[in-house]
């Protein structure tokens, strides 16, 4: 009975970093290719998400699929319509994150949607495009060094070993929770646990731009 107290009290405890793209929607009330924002939430846990999209002003806009489920290590993009984006205005959304099958709220996050007048200014329209200038033999040479390309990226293996202890220090046992013969200094505390987690998540994040 204790032990299902203290996971029960740890899995409340535990807060969830909401990894969400873009950070603020803007609308411009001349422009109708911007009266269409996607909000991108992903999940770079190993478990499944429910998520939730809240608004302070729901009339105003119209969400497809504004509740759902992300899969492990998967993305969802949510369609924002603004309905009438006539005059300026400043409105707030709110990501809520939830383990599937669970009402409590594990992660959230505020996204700010605001109505501007006009049309969004182009700054790449306003400067004339030049040809670029042929590459030069030591930037071959540098390329053929490479595999013959400068535009392959590849993760760093440093990112690479956070990510593996990071992994593995979730799975070693948790102090006064688990039972393990694994000698004492292997055994985490809960707060130590929530930091690893925390870490982890900003890794994948990193991975997944590559």
């Amino acid at each position: 009975m204790r032990r299902r107290q203290i996971h029960l009290v740890l899995r409340m405890m535990a807060i969830l970093p909401v990894f969400v793209s873009p950070s603020e929607l803007k609308y411009f009330s001349d422009d109708i290719a911007s009266h269409k924002q996607v909000i991108t939430i992903y999940n770079p846990y190993s478990y499944t998400l429910k998520y939730k999209v809240l608004c302070t002003a729901p009339r105003k806009y119209h969400v497809i699929e504004s509740e759902g489920v992300i899969k492990s290590h998967c993305r969802i993009d949510v369609v924002i319509r603004h309905k009438e984006p006539l005059e300026e205005s400043l409105d707030k959304f709110q990501i809520q994150l939830f383990e599937h099958g669970s009402s409590t709220i594990k992660g959230h996050k505020q996204v700010i949607s605001q109505v501007l007048p006009g049309r969004p200014k182009s700054a790449v329209s306003e400067v004339p495009l030049q040809q670029l200038p042929p590459p030069q033999a030591e930037s071959r040479d540098h390329g053929s060094e490479n595999g013959g390309s400068s535009s392959q990226h590849r993760v760093d293996p440093l990112v690479l070993l956070i990510a593996l202890v990071c992994g593995i220090a979730l799975l070693l046992p948790t102090w006064q929770v688990d039972t393990s013969s694994l000698p004492p200094y292997l055994h985490l505390t809960i707060h130590q646990k929530l930091v690893v987690a925390y870490v982890l998540g900003l890794v994948t994040m990193v991975i997944l731009q590559f």
